[in-house]
């Protein structure tokens, strides 16, 4: 089954991603963590999906726990997705899944043996990320002290690995909303529907722009 790892650290913007994903169409299952931001309440951070990766890899100290086997984990996470336990889902011709959770970038190398993954990351400076913790009165672990982390985990697996990866400059993502869900839906094999380009996942008010007409802002690198 085809998946979209969503990866980048906690305020990167991969809950902008992860929304306009399930706007165009793919498949998140649900429930998702729910947060006190009212910004962005719906993380899209899959409650079993967190718990799994929870199961190897400690938050508070962001690295892998020892003596944990993370490929079976991934794969019995992946079991329940086949038997259905999450929800309706056709694994031969159903819509891509999507995943979010910034911790997952420590195990994306196992999770990518198990699944048909195109990683997407989210990157923003380590200012604006550390700017977002301080508004949002998070732990420090959840700024730029963090993003440092994550970010070498996801960098290091992209220079020494071959993996199918998107890079999304979420301050690009804000300034030209419209090109990158044009691409994102074509990466997906979604379409580019009217309610995705009607309102962003970040937006309070609808748009009246459509889905035509982009310039290339996206950047894509298949590895």
């Amino acid at each position: 089954m085809k998946l979209l790892l969503v990866c980048g650290p906690w305020g990167s913007g991969t809950t902008a991603v992860a929304g306009l994903l399930a706007q165009l169409g793919a498949v998140g299952f649900g429930p998702y963590l729910q947060t006190s931001d009212e910004r962005m309440e719906n993380s899209y951070e899959l409650i079993p999906f967190r718990e799994m990766v929870q199961s190897v890899a400690s938050e508070q100290f962001v690295s892998v726990k020892s003596g944990v086997d993370v490929e079976a984990a991934v794969r019995k996470f992946r079991d329940r997705i086949i038997s259905q336990e999450l929800g309706p889902y056709d694994v031969t011709s159903g819509p891509p899944i999507f995943l979010k959770y910034p911790l997952s970038a420590l195990i994306v190398p196992q999770i990518c043996k198990v699944f048909d993954t195109h990683l997407i990351y989210v990157v923003r400076p380590l200012g604006d990320i550390e700017a977002t913790r301080v508004r949002r009165n998070w732990e420090a672990l959840y700024g730029a002290k963090g993003a440092e982390v994550i970010y070498w985990h996801m960098f290091t697996l992209l220079i020494n690995q071959v993996l199918p990866t998107t890079i999304v400059r979420y301050p690009e993502l804000i300034a030209w909303p419209l090109e990158h869900t044009r691409l994102l839906a074509g990466l997906a094999g979604l379409r580019c529907n009217d309610r995705a380009s009607r309102r962003f996942p970040w937006q309070r008010k609808p748009s009246s722009s459509h889905c035509g007409g982009f310039g290339l802002r996206l950047r894509l690198l298949r590895c």
